[in-house]
């Protein structure tokens, strides 16, 4: 199902999707709807990270929200050195604490 949209824009994004368009070799409503699509694209991963970062969902989760697979998400929040890993000191400690055990 497709839906019309009709939407103002200020000069300067008339400008880049006139270049877009260009560049692409296409009209401006393809080129539109490839910007769109990008925006889209990079919020649902701003918000996927956002919710790691505050707690509200996995990382397998987040990734799924996305739109990645769980190894590109994690790249992500690597790249930005978010931890994703959510443990205390003291559970680190039992938890070496039984691997040597074992």
């Amino acid at each position: 199902m497709t839906e019309v949209l009709s939407v103002k824009i200020d000069e300067d994004m008339a400008k880049l999707l006139e270049e877009v368009a260009r560049e692409e070799g296409t009209e401006k409503s393809p080129a539109a709807r490839k910007l769109l699509a990008l925006g889209a694209k990079r919020w649902r991963l701003e918000r996927a990270v956002g919710l790691v970062i505050t707690g509200k969902v996995s990382v397998w989760k987040a990734a799924e929200i996305a739109g990645t697979s769980l190894r590109e998400f994690l790249g992500v929040l690597d790249e930005r050195k978010i931890p994703w890993v959510k443990i205390s000191p003291r559970e680190l400690e039992e938890e070496i604490r039984r691997i040597k055990a074992a």
